[in-house]
């Protein structure tokens, strides 16, 4: 693209800038970014600034040196093409100044409008690194709540974001089947009289079996546990039984969260979340990985078993950092972190993959869902099993980054994990942790659902006490709030029309929240504000976009559009507003911002981009007009302006997962 040139013709200046003070091989670190006001030029540098600590001089000095010599740098500027002008501001900083005619042209120019979003300089398309990514993994007794929403929608846009960046990317689900909120809804239907949903006849409350599971069954089982330590006894006890898959426990219990699984599937597929593999928590310790990696973790004495003390019985990990951790309690039982590490070390690909892959579930974007299935269950389901659907592999040897999403509330235990994964041999740099901040509920929303809390002030979510938004629910009233702000604004429109328009409304406003913000941000949902269709949001985005082909769609009509090779016979008479060069500008930025993103695992940088450019087009909108433009010239320059313009709309909009719609 045009700025990754103007950017080279730029630092192949600034070697020339090297070469005035004698300096070969320095190690300047520079920047080169676009002036902060036009009056100051269009890019600028601040590699006097860095020069300063070489040279001991002022940076203004350095600065005013470089441009004062500027003649002579550019007769030894072959490559001079862009940059029309060079000068130096206080306090030292060099200004660049584009050629208009020269930019101008080389955008507007007629080969290839789609050369705007080509990656080929940064991303190579034949790359055969794969990059596994784990997100959402909610425990398998509850429906999801708007904080698993954000964990499940960052892990989505990351992963649009590395395909479109040319990886390959396998996307982990990690089932937590044998943890203690499973074994606690199995407590509640097999020793407290709950029922299964298939004698539920007579309540209608729950629609779907995850929220019965998790609303009613969880929730009720916390209570008994006040009063009945017998059933804590019985937790215990069907814990242990989770080990041994052919067990009756174990059987029940897979049945039990397959059925939650699929409805949190469905949630998450509502949401246009793409996942490959599905991993069950259980197989880990019914396979042998769990025991091969604990041979070595004694072996390599990273572990230690505890004989006095309050850990006493207890295999421990010891870190300097973080404090002692569990892995094995007294009574022989496994915690959810010592399955934690096995998981990662598979991950990593450094131990041999025990497990198989069956097909599970064909997605909502037509694509076939797999899990990690043991030997033993293939045998036993041949038919359901076969061969002509299983086309699921990873190429372990060609990992080169594992990424987790996760609640910032485990980055003792993800640090931990790091810790051990070093003393196990295997580069830290591959395995890396995003950690978020969790989602609250504000005050109003919490009154507005009658959860009652400390002085009815802002809570964490929390399945346990019933405090949460679901995302279903979430995603309803979204989508009934955006069928009538639809209807008000288009009373002719069909109902089946309002429907699907305000559907995709709902979807994209609450995937774009849950991007828009630092991950070190605590998000505060609230049903009224936070999913607001104004302002910096996703109905924002797309009216924008709705704007850009209501006009493209008029071009058509009255026949306007000819070819491009005819659109500018004279690049001479080119004419561009601020409007029109700083939405230029930002447009040339598009593959520069993706690889930023790429490279920082940083999904925000595109939202904060696609929200810019909204703003951007809708000045190029109210200030450049098309249709009603008598200088042919300008309105054929303006109109491939917004053709680009679309184009990287519909990029970015496909990343965030926006829907990109023709009226609004």
């Amino acid at each position: 693209m045009i700025l990754e040139e103007v950017i080279d013709e730029i630092e192949g200046f600034l070697k020339e800038v090297l070469t005035l003070f004698d300096l070969k091989n320095p190690q300047i670190s520079y920047d080169v970014t676009e002036s902060p006001l036009p009056e100051f030029g269009d890019y600028s540098t601040n590699i006097s600034f860095q020069l300063a600590k070489v040279l001991h001089k002022s940076p203004l000095s350095i600065a005013e040196e470089i441009v004062r010599r500027k003649l002579e740098l550019c007769s030894k500027w072959t490559n001079r093409h862009y940059i029309e002008n060079a000068r130096y501001e206080k306090p030292g900083f060099i200004n660049f100044v584009l050629n208009r005619q020269v930019f101008l042209g080389h955008f507007l120019q007629n080969d290839n409008i789609k050369d705007i979003t080509s990656t080929s300089r940064f991303f190579n398309q034949n790359n055969k690194d794969t990059i596994i990514l784990e997100h959402t993994s909610v425990n398998p007794n509850k429906a999801l709540h708007v904080g698993h929403l954000r964990n499940a929608i960052i892990g989505d846009c990351l992963y649009r974001i590395f395909k479109k960046t040319g990886y390959k990317v396998k996307v982990l689900n990690y089932v937590d089947d044998s943890g203690l909120q499973v074994a606690d809804i199995i407590v509640g239907f097999k020793h407290a009289g709950i029922p299964t949903e298939e004698s539920k006849s007579n309540q209608t409350e729950y629609f779907k079996f995850d929220q019965y599971c998790g609303n009613e069954v969880y929730v009720k089982v916390n209570e008994l546990y006040k009063n009945r330590p017998d059933l804590l006894e019985k937790r215990t006890k069907i814990m242990k039984e989770l080990e041994n898959p052919n067990s009756e426990t174990s059987i029940f219990t897979k049945s039990i969260v397959n059925k939650v699984l699929i409805e949190q599937l469905k949630t998450t597929w509502n949401f246009k979340i793409h996942y490959d593999l599905l991993n069950f928590e259980s197989q880990i310790v019914q396979s042998s990985l769990w025991y091969q990696l604990f041979e070595i973790l004694k072996e390599k004495e990273i572990i230690k078993y505890e004989v006095e003390g309050k850990n006493n019985g207890c295999w421990i990990y010891r870190s300097a950092t973080e404090g002692d951790k569990i892995l094995i309690r007294s009574d022989s039982t496994l915690t959810y972190f010592a399955k934690d590490i096995p998981f990662a070390v598979w991950k990593l690909g450094f131990l041999k993959n025990p497990f198989l892959f069956s097909f599970f579930a064909t997605q909502w974007d037509s694509t076939e869902l797999y899990s990690t299935t043991l030997q033993e269950e293939i045998n036993a389901n041949v038919e359901e099993n076969r061969n002509d659907r299983n086309n699921f592999t990873i190429d372990f040897d060609k990992i080169s980054r594992v990424i987790t999403i996760i609640d910032s509330r485990q980055e003792r235990l993800q640090n931990l994990i790091i810790e051990i994964l070093i003393k196990l041999g295997i580069p830290a740099s591959k395995y890396e942790y995003l950690g978020y901040e969790p989602v609250i509920l504000s005050k109003n929303t919490i009154a507005m659902l009658g959860i009652e809390t400390e002085n009815n002030r802002a809570a964490h979510m929390s399945g346990r006490k019933g405090i949460f938004v679901e995302a279903d629910l979430a995603l309803k009233s979204l989508e009934q709030k955006a069928m009538l702000e639809t209807r008000k604004r288009n009373p002719e429109i069909r109902e089946d029309e309002m429907r699907n328009i305000s559907k995709e409304i709902a979807i994209s406003a609450i995937r774009y929240y849950f991007i828009k913000y630092d991950f070190g941000k605590m998000i505060t949902f609230d049903f009224n504000d936070s999913l607001s269709l104004d302002g910096d949001t996703a109905p924002y985005i797309q009216y924008a976009y709705a704007r850009g082909k209501k006009i493209e769609e008029k071009l058509r009509e009255m026949n306007h559009q000819r070819s491009y090779k005819e659109l500018l016979p004279d690049k001479s008479t080119i004419e561009s507003t601020g409007a029109e060069m700083a939405l230029i500008k930002h447009l040339c930025r598009y593959t520069m911002e993706l690889n930023h993103s790429s490279q920082n695992a940083n999904p925000k940088i595109m939202a904060k981009y696609l929200y810019q450019l909204a703003t951007l087009f809708n000045n190029f909108y109210e200030s450049s007009p098309i249709l009603s433009e008598s200088n042919i010239n300008l309105a054929h320059s303006r109109t491939i302006i917004m053709k680009k313009c679309l184009i990287v709309f519909e990029e970015c909009m496909e990343i965030i997962g926006i829907s990109p719609l023709r009226r609004m």
